[in-house]
């Protein structure tokens, strides 16, 4: 396990046939850490629902753009990661929870990613700067 304040980015286009390029570059983040394998899985999800809701509505299929991903790692067992763009501005932390009462049928689309990826981050931040949405996720060893 290292442990580097240094952030590693990549810039990369905001769409599913990405997943893989950034999954594997966000695990390199979670294996210096020293993440157990249970919280890179779940690491997983995050990142995959992230750079999707980017591609489905952060922009346009006759705009597509990028996505920069910056991971850090501040201590062992911890990992930073920062999904960025330049689309339609969206803050995740203030959409409303799913209904997780109502039946499968009966519930709306929409709203159960955000809430996996509050469920599994250890910590989560958002701002909008200078055209930029910047989420922050922190993912530790322990939950």
């Amino acid at each position: 396990m290292s442990v580097t304040g240094t952030p590693r980015s990549m810039t990369i286009a905001a769409k599913p046939a990405s997943l893989g390029a950034v999954r594997t570059f966000v695990r390199e983040g979670a294996m210096d850490a020293g993440l157990p394998e249970e919280r890179i899985g779940e690491l997983d999800l995050v990142i995959d629902e992230l750079i999707m809701n980017v591609w489905t509505h952060g922009y346009s299929m006759d705009m597509p753009g990028d996505v920069t991903v910056t991971y850090t790692v501040p201590a062992p067992g911890e990992l930073r990661v920062e999904v960025a763009d330049q689309g339609v501005a969206f803050n995740p932390l203030e959409a409303e929870p799913p209904d997780l009462a109502s039946s499968l049928e009966a519930r709306p689309i929409g709203g159960l990613g955000i809430y996996l990826v509050k469920s599994l981050a250890t910590s989560l931040t958002y701002r909008r700067e200078q055209g930029w949405n910047r989420l922050t996720i922190g993912i530790s060893a322990g939950s």
